[in-house]
């Protein structure tokens, strides 16, 4: 057992009916010729299993704490049920791009379930020229979106790992409402003694931010109060998604050229895709 960090809780209370924290990995997988064998998702299923070791946020379940006096706490290694978290989906074939985004779009509308590890994967099939795709859809608590990427990876990397490790693989029991209450008082009293420097660390932190906005242009926006458009409204659950293709060599070689990194690239054409929206 071990307590969410604070951050990773605040995603957590953020959370909505419409506003969803979870984000979405999708790989699109060219079949090779199988000699008359399928691959389909119970394979796909049987794979996963044999690697669940490798994948130790996938084994989280997350407890809360009685009263909700203490964020949250991840159960390690409890059990996953394959059958509900790797699902089929079809789409219409031969699927292109624009039924493969409406097939994302639908599954980023629905939140995952709390009761469960806050994971799903979608195997999606009828993809034109055989091909397949496998949509990630993990929560922001359980795996940021680099971390999240990295245990897809992991899981369709196809070294086997040492057998002493997927055997290690064996699940905790769920704790009763006693350690839960005493874990969470024992964690409180032990925050207490920190009260001091983290009264302090705050209070230099705003004293730095006083700081840094008396050198900042008064003409800026300030925090929370966004300018009106369009877009600023009450969002709903639904969610569309579309995607366009960038050849990668040309991305690399423009910001080497500017001197910046992938990540500037990716920022600057959102920047400039939304400046030319609005």
């Amino acid at each position: 057992m071990k307590r969410l960090r604070g951050w990773d809780a605040v995603l957590l209370y953020s959370e909505t009916t419409n506003v969803h924290m979870h984000t979405l990995k999708l790989a699109v997988i060219e079949i090779d010729d199988l000699g008359g064998r399928t691959f389909g998702v119970e394979e796909f299923r049987k794979v996963l299993h044999g690697r669940l070791y490798k994948l130790d946020p996938f084994r989280y379940q997350l407890i809360e704490v009685p009263g909700k006096i203490h964020h949250p706490m991840w159960r390690e290694n409890c059990e996953v049920d394959l059958d509900y978290h790797v699902r089929p989906y079809r789409v219409e074939a031969p699927g292109g791009r624009r039924q493969l985004d409406e097939a994302v779009g639908k599954i980023a509308s629905t939140p995952l379930d709390r009761s469960r590890p806050l994971w799903e994967m979608y195997f999606i099939e009828g993809l034109a020229n055989g091909r397949i795709a496998v949509l990630g859809k993990i929560h922001h608590a359980l795996a940021d979106g680099v971390a999240s990427a990295n245990l897809l990876a992991r899981g369709m990397d196809i070294g086997d790992g040492r057998q002493a490790d997927r055997d290690s693989y064996a699940t905790d029991p769920a704790p009763t409402k006693g350690e839960l209450l005493r874990s969470a008082f024992a964690d409180h009293v032990r925050l207490i003694g920190k009260l001091p420097s983290t009264v302090r660390y705050t209070a230099q932190g705003v004293r730095r931010v006083r700081q840094s906005t008396r050198k900042l242009s008064p003409e800026l926006t300030r925090p929370f109060t966004p300018p009106p458009t369009f877009m600023n409204h009450k969002v709903d659950p639904v969610r569309k998604f579309a995607t366009t293709t960038l050849a990668l060599a040309d991305v690399k070689a423009t910001g080497k050229h500017l001197g910046v990194t992938i990540n500037d690239m990716v920022l600057a054409i959102s920047a400039g895709a939304l400046r030319k929206l609005l």
